[in-house]
């Protein structure tokens, strides 16, 4: 059983909820949207999860909100949304910890972070079990669909300029935070923020906007901090050891070494030293040492020297996926090199790139993926009437993506980790904690570890955690466990100045 919420914001009030309370709509007389600013279909009768850290299954309630980030436009207005999950509890609900968690893409929905930190897990059979690996038992969880993802809209031309881009994704996300909060009187609640991949630079641009918030600590999964030095000749620096470590994996290098994080060191020492110094040179470099650097680059990934040279020491991705496996007819997964699926022929899916095609995206032909399972669970858990489906990556939204600042940057180079690393100087309290994977060709573990180490984040409050994973670790069964408990225990200690029992009700 289920009820819908409905709850009208006027325009100004949706302003000043975005830090913004001057606003031309007052000027035209437009007191109040032509629909609801804000709506909440809240779930009916608590549910309840066995988790794995106690022993009695813990009670929640579920609700999906929606924002309207142009109310004044109606029907047209741009929305963002996201689902909550809040623990039953006896305490001080104004001062319980609240998780904000995003994923990337730029046009993925929340889905993946949903189903692994959430409550619920994802089954077979459009089944939904329950999930015992939830951290809801540390902190109240919302997880947010950007605008164009999950059931959120840009619904027309000009709603997809404004929030199809950095600063008006972050403005978006920004407002809807602000909004839950004030709209569940939890404007004081020690929050933490999670994003993974390009959500990860989102929450980098994201943190200057609510230094004002009670921010305690901030996740990190897969991050997209540097956009920039894949361009670069450190792009290569820092693909070379998960494309070595891959390529021992599948017993197609030369690495001696006793384990997959063994020959992913052997590799970094490497590519730091004597492959960086080779790259650096350029065109100076001589024919004998270029051809000695792509003799050792071969014997570590798999490739042939010959190819390693023709490519000017610089591996591309893409061909590495594409070769490593192809004398088996196999693709490897930029997002999991742990995963393969037949190699495709080159003119398949033409219209876009080669990179759309991974094994772990399984977007086969179209550019969307609709989930028409997570749409009936959100109908039947919160009463999500839609009318439309759950759109779980939209890589359309990504092709439309708007890269360009709107204020101009001291230097020339797009990095989102230089913000990350100010916010973390000026608020001495906040921990960050990052996951990062072996197996991640989209953002290497050692690029993650580079833009953490090179923008003036302090490093006593900064933890990176390594794991035999791809792009979404918490994908593996044998991970799984792992994660929620150093989760648990990342969130008990970020709120533990202030700390709040959940003081749990009895059933």
């Amino acid at each position: 059983m289920v009820s819908q919420v409905r709850l009208v914001f006027s325009a100004l009030a949706v302003a000043c909820l975005a830090g913004a309370c001057a606003t031309p709509l007052a000027a035209e007389g437009k007191a109040e949207a032509a629909r609801p600013a804000w709506t909440v279909f809240a779930g009916g009768p608590s549910q309840s999860v066995a988790d794995r850290f106690a022993g009695a299954p813990l009670s929640y309630s579920v609700s999906w909100s929606e924002l309207q980030l142009d109310p004044h436009e109606g029907e047209a207005s741009a929305t963002i949304s996201g689902t909550a999950y809040l623990a039953d509890c006896a305490c001080d609900r104004s001062a319980r910890p609240v998780m904000f968690l995003f994923n990337g893409g730029p046009g993925a929905s929340s889905s993946p972070l949903h189903f692994s930190m959430g409550p619920k897990a994802r089954g077979a059979g459009g089944t939904f079990p329950d999930n015992p690996y939830t951290i809801l038992r540390a902190a109240d969880l919302v997880f947010i669909d950007p605008v164009d993802t999950g059931f959120s809209r840009a619904n027309t031309e000009s709603g997809q300029a404004r929030y199809l881009g950095v600063e008006g994704d972050v403005e978006a996300v920004n407002r809807f935070i602000r909004s839950w909060l004030a709209e569940n009187d939890r404007q004081g609640a020690p929050l933490i923020l999670a994003g993974q991949s390009y959500g990860g630079g989102r929450l980098a641009n994201l943190v200057a906007k609510v230094t004002d918030l009670d921010v305690r600590g901030l996740v990190m999964v897969s991050p997209a901090l540097d956009n920039a030095a894949g361009q670069t000749d450190l792009g290569h620096v820092f693909t070379l050891p998960t494309m070595a470590a891959t390529a021992w994996r599948y017993g197609r290098s030369q690495i001696e070494a006793g384990s997959e994080a063994e020959s992913w060191e052997i590799a970094r020492a490497y590519a730091e030293s004597d492959y960086l110094i080779a790259l650096q040179k350029g065109d100076e470099i001589g024919a004998e040492e270029k051809a000695a650097v792509a003799e050792e680059i071969a014997a570590m990934t798999g490739l042939s020297a010959q190819a390693v040279e023709a490519a000017n020491l610089r591996v591309d991705i893409q061909y590495f996926l594409e070769t490593l496996l192809a004398d088996d007819g196999l693709l490897v997964s930029r997002l999991n090199t742990g995963v393969t699926s037949p190699l495709p022929s080159p003119d398949v899916n033409s219209h876009r790139p080669a990179a759309a095609n991974d094994p772990s995206l399984g977007l086969g032909q179209s550019n969307v993926i609709l989930s028409a399972e997570i749409a009936g669970y959100l109908a039947q858990v919160a009463g999500v009437q839609m009318g439309d489906e759950y759109r779980s990556l939209n890589l359309d939204a990504n092709f439309l993506w708007d890269w360009r600042p709107s204020e101009k940057s001291p230097r020339f180079y797009v990095s989102s980790a230089p913000a990350l690393g100010k916010y973390m100087q000026q608020k001495e309290a906040v921990r960050l904690l990052v996951f990062a994977g072996y197996r991640d060709l989209a953002t290497t573990l050692l690029g993650t570890r580079y833009a953490l180490t090179h923008n003036g984040l302090p490093q006593d409050r900064v933890t990176v955690v390594a794991l035999p994973g791809g792009h979404s670790p918490y994908d593996e069964d044998a991970l799984k466990a792992g994660i929620a408990d150093q989760l648990h225990s990342f969130i008990e200690a970020a709120v533990r100045a202030a700390p709040v029992p959940l003081q749990e009700t009895a059933e």
